[in-house]
């Protein structure tokens, strides 16, 4: 491991995680027939997105590009066909009719690129979506080329080309109504889907009193019985996934979701290895770092039947974390709430997490669409940067734009964005950078800005402590920038042991962690079962 910041690649996890924290997280790996411990590796990933190659926006070759810019592996997922499609008013069916004819035409291609896309440092997968109203979605993801696109107007059909190629048929949105493109899990299959997707720009399927809800399409709203938690209580088991589903070409579009795996290597095979083991978690937008294991056995296992059962949970948030749930066979059993447990010791001299965020602008009322572009140095003086993730979103859509945040050194970023209000995601007129600071209360962070204006302003980190940076590039209505206050490792960091006895040594149980920052965001373990 270098001094340089991790930016865009493996997420190395702070002090409170694992011993093994920079080289990954060591969990028990008995089920896996190994008999020793492993050590696995953190890695961020998006399995279902679409662009201009189906019926949405923007060129494959710009997804590969924004993909390697903040991802370590994606999969490319092309609106592929949809069987029992209704006919709509006014023949709008036919936008998604010509789309399946461009992602048809354009397969060869489609499997050049993802190919040539593989790095030793990037994985990029084939795949593409199959619509159906009556069984639902899924994303195909195969793990090595494919030749053959495979459109059949039955799920078993399909189910069985995934097993026959060893290919994930992954269910999406999954709570909307049967029917109406819900998934219908009479015909689940655990070998061809052992991971379920429970977030994506659709909205949030863990339950339908989950926050995040169904409402930016026209499946209509979230089907309770069709939800996450009662299928696990029926009994099916399946790991966790969340994808952005985004349309404009961006894969791992902030907010929209994200897929944290747990893999040996980033290669294709360890990536397929864990998620086929599922040692997999959703996030929603930011990059939560989180272990969950059970007697020592990692998220996604079957342990075998035991009475006693001790869960450790580490978190690594990229905000202040407000709370982490337990849930046991779809009931919360115990809550962690770490401002309960706040050092009383300065966050400085330390590590400590600090967000610039920036965009906002006239609002759409004023007819003032504009796209607004970013470019500054963010420098350090008595301090180095030891992490930076970016928190990009879709809009604005354009072929050309890219957004980029590269390392200088660890004490200098460079950021070159652009934001918009016009159709950006959730109304959310901004982007961000969420860095990790090793510094002390006389450490001076720095924002030298070229663009939209020029201008040097500096504060030092202990003024950020108990307050915020708030400009404005403009007269009203200008966009303006934030550097946000800082959290403490106590606040965004949490280590957490928790002893579960059942009295019947032969009942099943199911277990995973749901973890929630104050700003909003979340995470979801797949779940542990026991028996």
């Amino acid at each position: 491991m270098t001094d340089q910041p991790q930016i865009n690649r493996r997420t190395f996890l702070g002090e409170t995680m694992a011993a093994t924290a920079l080289s990954g997280l060591r969990v028990n790996s008995e089920l896996q027939g190994a008999g020793t411990q492993k050590k696995y590796q953190l890695f961020w990933g998006d399995l279902h997105n679409h662009n201009a190659v189906g019926y949405a926006k923007g060129s494959l070759e710009r997804s590969i590009d924004l993909a390697k810019e903040h991802l370590d592996f994606f999969a490319f997922t092309g609106h592929a066909s949809w069987h029992d499609m209704p006919k709509m008013p006014g023949n709008r069916h036919m936008k998604w009719v010509n789309g399946f004819e461009v992602h048809s035409k354009h397969w060869p291609k489609t499997r050049q690129l993802i190919q040539d896309a593989n790095s030793d440092d990037f994985v990029a997968f084939l795949g593409y979506e199959w619509h159906s109203s009556q069984f639902g979605d899924y994303c195909m993801i195969f793990p090595e080329d494919q030749p053959e696109l495979f459109l059949p107007n039955h799920v078993e059909k399909l189910l069985d080309f995934a097993e026959g190629n060893q290919a994930l048929a992954i269910p999406h949105h999954v709570g909307y109504k049967q029917g109406w493109r819900g998934a219908n899990f009479k015909h689940f299959r655990p070998g061809a889907s052992p991971v379920v997707e429970v977030f994506s720009e659709h909205g949030c399927t863990e339950t339908d009193r989950s926050p995040f809800p169904m409402i930016r399409h026209s499946n209509g709203g979230r089907s309770a019985s069709n939800m996450i938690v009662p299928q696990l209580q029926k009994g099916m088991r399946f790991g966790f996934v969340a994808s952005s589903d985004d349309h404009l070409g961006y894969p791992g579009a902030y907010g929209e979701g994200v897929l944290g795996v747990w893999a040996e290597d980033l290669s294709s095979r360890s990536l397929m290895e864990a998620i086929r083991a599922r040692r997999t978690y959703a996030a929603t937008g930011d990059r939560i770092a989180l272990e969950v294991s059970l007697n020592g056995h990692p998220m996604g296992s079957d342990v075998p039947a035991t009475t006693d059962r001790q869960i450790d949970v580490r978190v690594q948030g990229e905000d202040a974390i407000s709370m982490v749930e337990l849930i046991r066979n779809g009931k919360v059993i115990e809550r962690h709430f770490p401002e309960d447990h706040l050092d009383d010791k300065p966050i400085l001299p330390g590590k400590v997490k600090c967000r610039l965020q920036y965009g906002w602008g006239p609002w759409a009322d004023l007819a003032m669409g504009r796209t607004c572009f970013w470019d500054m140095t963010i420098k350090l003086d008595g301090g180095r940067f030891t992490r930076a993730i970016p928190c990009f979103q879709s809009a604005p859509f354009n072929e050309k734009l890219r957004d980029k945040l590269n390392v200088v050194s660890n004490q200098e970023l460079r950021l070159d964005s652009n934001t918009t209000r016009v159709n950006c995601y959730a109304e959310d007129p901004t982007k961000g950078v969420v860095t990790e600071i090793e510094g002390t209360p006389d450490t001076v962070l720095t924002l030298q800005i070229r663009k939209p204006y020029e201008k040097t302003i500096s504060a030092k980190l202990q003024d950020l402590i108990d307050d915020n940076v708030v400009e404005f590039t403009g007269v009203f209505t200008s966009e303006s920038y934030v550097v946000h206050r800082l959290v403490g490792q106590s606040e965004y960091s949490a280590q957490i042991r928790w002893q579960d006895q059942r009295s019947d040594a032969n009942s099943t149980d199911w277990y995973y962690v749901r973890v929630t920052q104050n700003n909003g965001q979340l995470a979801w373990s797949s779940p542990i079962w026991v028996g």
